[in-house]
C-alpha cells in the first residue's frame, strides 16, 4: 500500500472500506477512508498526515459485489453526474478532491484492492496549493453487505431482528396520527402538507437481555429520517427508507443493520 501526495511519499497507516444502502432503489454505495503519514525531514509538520476519505459515499451499480473486480468510477470535476463528492482530503482543512478515479484492482472473499488518483484542493503554498495530484492503492478487509430487514408497524410494533436482538416500536400511534394529520392537509390542497410531517419515532432495542434506546427523527418528511440509538448498542440499525399505504395495511420500515 502506499500513498503519493504530488511527489512526496507516505506510508497509508489505516484504511478501510464500508457499504451502505441507497434508500430509493436497495443498490450499494462504498466509503472508502485512508489515513497516511510520512517521517520525511524536509516537510513541513502540517503536511505529514494526510486523510482521504469519501464522507457521503458513491454509488458501485448493484446490490451485491458480484462483478465488481476491474469496475472504474470517474469523476471530472468535484461531483459526478449523480451529484456525488469526488472525496475529501485532509491535510491542513477538510478540502474537495477536485477529479479523480476510484478502480477496483482486485475482489477476494476476504480483501477488496482498490486505486485512488485524482487531483485535490490544499492550499499550503505555491506548491500545494489547487488541484494537488495524488495516487494511493490501498487494500482492505472485504466490507460486510448491510442486511436489511422490511418491518410493517401496522402488523406489529415488535420484532425479531435477528435470534439474539428485538426491536420494538414504542410510540407507532403517535406516527400514525401526524401521517394522518398531514394526509388531511393534503385532502384540503396543501401542496406543502408532506413537507411538514414533524414526528420522532421512539424505539427500544433488545440485544442479549440488555435494553438499548433510540430514536427515528421525521422532519419534514415521511419517508427519510435520522435514526439515533444509544452509542454502547453493539447492533446499529439505521431506518433507511420507510413508505406507506394505510388504505392496504402497510407502514414498512426499511432497516439497515450492521
Amino acid at each position: 500500500m502506499y500513498f503519493k501526495l504530488k511527489d512526496v511519499e507516505y506510508q497509508v497507516i489505516s484504511a478501510s472500506v464500508r457499504l451502505d444502502i441507497i434508500p430509493r432503489n436497495q443498490e450499494l454505495k462504498m466509503f472508502i477512508d485512508i489515513e497516511a503519514e510520512t517521517d520525511s525531514k524536509e516537510l513541513d509538520y502540517e503536511l505529514k498526515n494526510v486523510h482521504l476519505y469519501h464522507n457521503n459515499g458513491f454509488q458501485i451499480g448493484g446490490k451485491t459485489l458480484r462483478n465488481l473486480k476491474g469496475k472504474k468510477y470517474e469523476w471530472k470535476k468535484d461531483t459526478n453526474r449523480f451529484g456525488e463528492e469526488a472525496g475529501n482530503l485532509y491535510v491542513l482543512e477538510h478540502e474537495e478532491v477536485t477529479s479523480g478515479v476510484i478502480e477496483i484492482i482486485d475482489v477476494t472473499k476476504e480483501k477488496i484492492a482498490i486505486k485512488w488518483t485524482g487531483f485535490a484542493n490544499v492550499f499550503w503554498n505555491d506548491e500545494f496549493g489547487e488541484n494537488v495530484p495524488f495516487e494511493t492503492e490501498i487494500e482492505a478487509s472485504l466490507p460486510e453487505i448491510p442486511k436489511y430487514k422490511i418491518i410493517n408497524g401496522m402488523e406489529s410494533t415488535r420484532f425479531k431482528l435477528d435470534k439474539n436482538s428485538e426491536l420494538i416500536l414504542l410510540n407507532f400511534e403517535d406516527i400514525l396520527n401526524e401521517c394522518q394529520r398531514c394526509k388531511e392537509l393534503w385532502i384540503q390542497n396543501d401542496s406543502e402538507a408532506w413537507q411538514k410531517y414533524d414526528a420522532v419515532l421512539k424505539m427500544k432495542l433488545i440485544h442479549k437481555g440488555i435494553e438499548y434506546f433510540g430514536e427515528a427523527d421525521y422532519k419534514g418528511s415521511a419517508t427519510q429520517c435520522e435514526t439515533i440509538i444509544d452509542e454502547s448498542c453493539p447492533i446499529k440499525i439505521n431506518i433507511f427508507k420507510t413508505t406507506i399505504d394505510t388504505t392496504n395495511g402497510n407502514y414498512n420500515f426499511y432497516i439497515s443493520c450492521t
